[in-house]
């Protein structure tokens, strides 16, 4: 196993995938697939954790969509190798039934012979694993140079995700700079010039009014831009949050008489509270800006996957704008500043979460926010 390719070429071939201009995707994918040949195992995963939630998902995987570790499976982590790994360091198993590991919920709950997995850190904190598995067993066990070749793919791409969640980080604050040095001007400039005015001539209200109005318009400028910066910085804690009762809180601040709000059904999951209750209120708001006042308002799970989602009956975005909706400065309207979905945006990042929109039944928009933990499990 893993004669074909030589521990020096394996390496040469990941320090040419790790040197490309590439996104984490690909060299994920490019990597575990390396690591896959050289080990010579069925598949390689890259694996996100939070052992609080007894969570393990699939975030890259070698094996298909039809196969039994596809990209994307959840799984809870006391039924598989990764916990030990986490909490114990590196593990390799080449037999596990030989090697006394036959009880073992993981070997009882998926069958898997071999199995090399090494832990991830990011921020100082555990983030996943990348392992290798197998359902046959090796006919040796893993040397020091295939350990060590595991090792440097793990390391290389723990170094991708905390350049990943860097870039992140340095584009809200260049959204944030943007926003104070160009958007802030033109209120302040109105606010300047009015009092100015007012100075000279004294005897003109209406100028102080207008001085008035652009300095309360320039504190609610500060306050989303401030908004922007803190609610994309990473999630450190979470709690468990219902989707009926956060959507009950967001509503009860909205200004909606006329719109009806429905909970197809509840669902649990993980988050930070107050950051995912502004989700909510800067997509109802949004929802009611844009669709009309007398509009319906649909939270769900989603059917499919770990998330949720958020629907309206009003005007559905064209497939053209979505693409740039939740970039800082996108606005239809003219009025305000389009940082309510960019605020979105970093909040569901801040989580690791995604979020996608797309065509709801309703007739509107249909946001849909994936990858979230689910407190039930």
């Amino acid at each position: 196993m893993g004669e074909s390719l030589s521990g020096e070429q394996a390496r040469k071939r990941l320090y040419t995938i790790m040197a490309e201009a590439e996104s984490l995707d690909k060299k994920a994918e490019q990597a575990l697939s390396l690591g896959q040949e050289y080990l010579a195992v069925d598949n390689g995963h890259l694996t996100r954790i939070d052992p609080e939630a007894d969570y393990w998902k699939a975030l890259y995987s070698t094996d298909t969509t039809e196969g039994q570790f596809p990209p994307g499976l959840i799984l809870d982590l006391g039924e598989t190798y990764c916990r030990r790994t986490l909490a114990e360091g590196p593990l390799r198993l080449h037999s596990a039934s030989d090697q006394g590991w036959a009880d073992d919920p993981a070997y009882t709950a998926h069958g898997l012979e071999t199995y090399h997995g090494t832990g991830l850190m990011v921020n100082e904190k555990p983030y996943g694993t990348v392992c290798f598995v197998s359902h046959e067993s090796r006919d040796r066990p893993f040397s020091e140079e295939e350990t060590m070749f595991a090792e440097l793919i793990s390391r290389m791409l723990e170094y991708e995700i905390k350049q990943k969640r860097t870039e992140e980080t340095v584009d809200r604050l260049d959204q944030f700079a943007s926003v104070v040095s160009h958007d802030l001007r033109n209120p302040l400039g109105i606010a300047q010039g009015n009092v100015d005015l007012a100075r000279d001539t004294y005897d003109d209200p209406e100028t102080l009014v207008t001085a008035s109005q652009a300095l309360d318009r320039m504190e609610e400028l500060i306050g989303d831009v401030l908004a922007l910066a803190r609610q994309g910085q990473e999630v450190a804690e979470t709690d468990p949050v219902s989707l009926s009762s956060i959507t009950d809180a967001c509503w009860s601040s909205i200004d909606s008489d006329e719109t009806t709000l429905r909970v197809a059904a509840d669902d649990t999951f993980l988050a930070d509270r107050q950051r995912v209750k502004r989700l909510f209120e800067n997509i109802f708001r949004n929802a009611i800006e844009h669709g009309g006042s007398a509009i319906t308002v649909q939270v769900g799970p989603l059917p499919d996957a770990a998330g949720f989602y958020i629907e309206n009956s009003g005007k559905p975005i064209p497939a053209a704008e979505r693409a740039t909706i939740f970039e800082s400065g996108f606005s239809t309207d003219g009025e305000g500043l389009g940082l309510g979905l960019a605020i979105v945006n970093g909040i569901v990042s801040a989580h690791g979460w995604e979020i996608d929109v797309t065509d709801s039944t309703l007739g509107g928009p249909r946001f849909e926010i994936s990858g979230v933990i689910s407190a039930d499990r």
